[in-house]
């Protein structure tokens, strides 16, 4: 995870996740299950526009421009026609609980500039 700092005031504010398998020697290989390779990146930019006047800012000013990708390979055993139908119904989802799960944990606190 890394911040990307903005170039100047115009810019947004831009945060890097990556995510990626590994083989790890604790995990065992199992004959019921398939390791899927994952590699995972998400990028999100905080975008604030200005409220009017001389009001206080509040999180209606505030929106997040998040973008997802996902490279998943299962090894094989399922076709790519369904990778993509799963994918096209998990993703907005995930990123529906995601979204979900920030507005909770951040209802309630101070913007933090």
């Amino acid at each position: 995870m890394r911040k990307i700092l903005a170039n100047n005031e115009n810019d947004p504010d831009t945060w890097l996740v990556c995510n990626f398998s590994v083989d790890h020697d604790d995990a065992q290989p199992s004959s019921r299950c398939v390791r899927a390779k994952i590699n995972v990146a998400m990028i999100c930019q905080t975008l604030v526009s200005p409220p009017e006047g001389d009001k206080e800012i509040s999180r209606d000013n505030i929106l997040c421009k998040i973008t997802y990708v996902a490279n998943v390979n299962p090894g094989g055993w399922a076709p790519a026609s369904v990778l993509r139908a799963i994918a096209k119904r998990e993703y907005p989802k995930f990123l529906k609980r995601f979204t979900s799960y920030v507005q909770e944990k951040t209802a309630s606190k101070p913007i933090l500039f």
